[in-house]
């Protein structure tokens, strides 16, 4: 397993604490507040904010779906579901 450096430990952090609290507000209807304060150092601080805030509705949709059991039917749902978010045609520029 690879040592992460404190920047990439914060940032993940900051992404792991998002989902939680994105869960957290489907269960009580609340919305999610800003990044919530992580560390004095604020060099710390930017890239835990910047973890916190690169997680995509997408991001959201597969982790609070993932809780859910599966059958069949569903995982074949939650695959269209992933395929249309993430590959998404691009419109052509001209």
């Amino acid at each position: 397993m690879k040592r992460l450096k404190n920047s990439e430990y914060v940032y993940a952090k900051g992404r792991e604490l998002r989902l939680a609290a994105e869960a957290q507000a489907k269960q009580s209807g609340s919305p999610v507040g800003k990044p919530p304060f992580f560390s004095h150092d604020a060099t710390l601080q930017c890239y835990f904010e910047r973890g916190w805030l690169s997680i995509t509705h997408c991001d959201i949709a597969l982790h609070l779906d993932s809780r859910e059991v599966l059958s069949g039917g569903d995982l074949i749902a939650q695959i269209r579901r992933f395929k249309q978010c993430h590959f998404q045609s691009q419109p052509s520029q001209r």
